[in-house]
C-alpha cells in the first residue's frame, strides 16, 4: 500500500496527502468492524456452546498458533489478490483511499501476510458478542489504517528509494517483533481467568 499512497503520488494528482490518508484510515477502520460484526455473529455460536474460560482459552490458543506460524514463516491460507491499483487513475480520491482502506482494514479481502490476522480473527470470535469482535477488529483496522503514517515523509523520488531500501532492511526485525508480540499476548492471556 505504501507504494500506491504517498504524499509524492498524491501531489502529484494535487491531493492533501494528509486527507487522503484520514480517508484511507477511515475506510480500514469500517472494513475492519465490517468484518468484526460477521464474525461477531458467528461468535454467538461459539459463545453458546462454551463457557467464558474456554473461549478465554481458545482465543489464547488461536493466538499462540498464529505466533507459532509467524515465526515459522509458514505459508498462510488467503485469497490471491490485492487492491486494483488502476484504481488510484480512474477513480476519485475518496473511492480509491477509502476502497483501499477498507479492503486491508477488513483483513480477508487481501493477500494475507500475517499470522497476527488470524489471530485478530480468532479474539473477535471468541469474545462472544458482535459488538466486543467489532471493536476487535475496527481497532485491528485501524492499525492497518495508520500505516501510510509512515509514509508521510516520501516527498522526493530518492525519498521514496530509501524508504523501500528501510523497509526491506527491517522486515526481518519486524516479523521478529511480531511474533514475540503474539506470543507474549497468548501467554498474558490466561490470566484474566485468575
Amino acid at each position: 500500500m505504501l507504494s500506491s499512497i504517498h504524499p509524492l503520488g498524491e501531489r502529484a494528482k494535487n491531493n492533501r496527502f494528509g486527507l487522503t490518508a484520514a480517508l484511507f484510515a477511515l475506510g480500514s477502520v469500517a472494513g475492519g468492524a465490517t468484518t468484526g460484526v460477521v464474525i461477531g455473529i458467528a461468535g454467538l455460536a461459539a459463545d453458546a456452546v462454551s463457557s467464558p474460560d474456554a473461549a478465554v482459552l481458545s482465543a489464547a490458543i488461536v493466538v499462540f498458533a498464529a505466533g507459532i506460524v509467524e515465526w515459522r514463516g509458514a505459508a498462510l491460507p488467503s485469497l490471491r489478490r490485492q487492491v486494483d491499483e488502476d484504481w488510484l487513475t480512474r477513480y476519485r480520491r475518496w473511492v480509491y483511499a477509502t476502497g483501499f482502506g477498507f479492503q486491508l482494514g477488513a483483513g480477508v479481502l487481501t493477500y494475507i501476510t500475517s499470522a497476527g490476522v488470524f489471530a485478530a480473527l480468532g479474539c473477535a470470535l471468541f469474545v462472544g458478542h458482535p459488538a466486543g469482535a467489532m471493536a476487535i477488529m475496527a481497532t485491528f483496522g485501524l492499525t492497518r489504517g495508520l500505516s501510510l503514517v509512515a509514509a508521510r515523509s516520501i516527498t522526493t523520488p530518492d525519498r521514496l528509494r530509501a524508504f523501500f531500501r528501510r523497509l526491506h532492511a527491517t522486515a526481518p526485525s519486524a516479523k521478529r517483533v511480531s511474533w514475540i508480540t503474539l506470543v507474549a499476548v497468548a501467554v498474558a492471556t490466561p490470566a484474566t481467568l485468575l
